[in-house]
């Protein structure tokens, strides 16, 4: 059975495209079962987040699996079918397995090393897990899949660092003040950064704040998703005394809050420390400022300077990354080559079994002074110690990854039959329940 891989990325297909396959809820389960129903394909697990539909499978037919998928694909949008074709990629057996690692770790995610994928890699399987759709090798694979990004992520720093504007923002904050909880945070500016922003801090602990604006609506808006409070520009400024945090985000073409503004807020707050984090271009923040006794500013420039160093860190702990895929990827290898082996081994001793026993048939009338049931310890004693070479060393070859070929030279000796397809195992975890909306990833 060979493990297979069809699907697109962001590396792949662009997001228009990538919107047209995407797969959630029911109708994720209900292309499961299509998929399984095929003949050509034994399991399959559907890895579907917003940078990414990928359909894992297991075939004895690579070739054909592959062609069978492709039109699945296609049928998403007829009309542009050519255009997802050619978004398309297609790997098997090892490079098929290395990439659910990779992906698992966040290698080929947009942003090396970021977290959601692996909970999505563990939710896809919990998915077909449910829907029946797995079986042995991709139950093996996936769970493998996990416990290697769990080791990328406790033995590097591969998810280390803020790579986002509005992450590096709040790790900068917590730099300042340590804990960020109890805290106060005024976001000027309703715009989608001062969002994220507010997210991130909410996360942080933050849990006080209020938003200023020129539209009171947008900043009622924001305030309400946040559990804040709106305000006036005036108001906000008036109130400037109360933040801890200050975030600006706005499209204004000249300063909005100058020295003189926050002088007054720092003798009303008697000089307690201050983080303002300017993210609007052009600034919104008077440079000068900073020149002010506890007052920390930090603009665009030196937060982008914060993502690109620690992306740089990312890419470097990546290729730690790739070692520990390297060392977790030959045992599954080893481990998969087995599941060849031990049918051929299984048929091999069936057969002489069936032969020996025929001899004995024939010999037993002949023979006086020796019962039916010593002559068959007999038989299968001299079966076993005739077998008993050629099956380690079949095994042997298995884990050195040359097993197929002497299972298959066995079959062909021997004339063993190919056994059927087992079902799925039931010996594994059971699932998490299904989701009913799309993942982000």
């Amino acid at each position: 059975m060979r493990i297979i891989v069809v699907g697109l990325s962001h590396k792949t297909a662009p997001v228009e495209t990538r919107d047209k396959v995407a797969l959630s809820g029911q109708t994720l389960t209900d292309v499961l079962h299509e998929l399984k129903g095929s003949p050509l394909l034994h399991e399959c697990v559907i890895l579907s987040t917003c940078n990414r539909t990928e359909v894992y499978a297991t075939t004895k037919d690579p070739d054909t699996a592959h062609t069978v998928l492709i039109d699945f694909f296609c049928r998403f949008d007829p009309q542009e079918a050519e255009t997802i074709r050619q978004s398309l990629f297609f790997l098997r057996d090892r490079s098929a397995i290395q990439h659910i690692f990779e992906v698992a770790c966040g290698l080929d995610s947009m942003v090396v090393g970021e977290p959601q994928v692996t909970g999505q890699v563990k939710e896809a399987h919990a998915i077909a897990l449910a829907s029946g759709t797995t079986g042995v090798l991709l139950n093996r694979l996936f769970q493998t899949a996990t416990e290697v990004s769990k080791r990328a992520r406790t033995e590097t720093e591969i998810g280390a660092g803020a790579v986002s504007i509005s992450f590096a923002a709040v790790e900068l904050a917590k730099t300042i003040f340590g804990k960020l909880e109890g805290r106060t945070a005024c976001l000027i500016g309703a715009g989608e950064m001062s969002e994220l922003t507010a997210k991130h801090l909410f996360s942080a602990g933050v849990t006080s704040f209020f938003v200023v604006s020129r539209t009171l609506e947008r900043a009622t808006r924001l305030a309400a998703e946040i559990g804040g409070h709106a305000y006036s520009f005036s108001e906000g400024i008036d109130s400037l005394h109360r933040a801890d945090i200050v975030i600006s985000s706005t499209s204004a073409p000249h300063y909005i809050i100058t020295r003189d503004i926050v002088a007054t807020a720092m003798r009303r707050r008697k000089n307690a420390p201050v983080f303002f984090i300017d993210i609007a271009v052009p600034r919104d923040i008077d440079p000068a400022v900073g020149e002010l006794y506890n007052v920390f500013l930090y603009n665009i420039d030196d937060l982008q300077s914060v993502v690109a160093n620690n992306l740089a860190k990312r890419e470097q702990e990546a290729e730690r990354v790739c070692q520990i895929i390297a060392e977790e990827l030959s045992p599954f290898l080893a481990w998969q080559n087995t599941l060849d082996v031990v049918p051929v081994i299984v048929s091999l001793r069936e057969k002489f079994q069936r032969i020996g026993e025929i001899e004995l048939s024939r010999l037993l009338p002949k023979l006086h002074s020796i019962s039916e049931a010593d002559a068959a310890t007999l038989l299968r004693s001299f079966m076993n110690k005739l077998l008993h070479e050629p099956i380690t060393k079949l095994k042997a070859a298995a884990e050195a990854d040359d097993g197929l070929t002497y299972v298959e030279a066995l079959r062909y000796l021997f004339s063993l039959q190919e056994p059927e397809c087992e079902p799925p195992s039931s010996s594994v975890p059971e699932a998490a329940p299904s989701p009913s909306t799309r993942q982000i990833g």
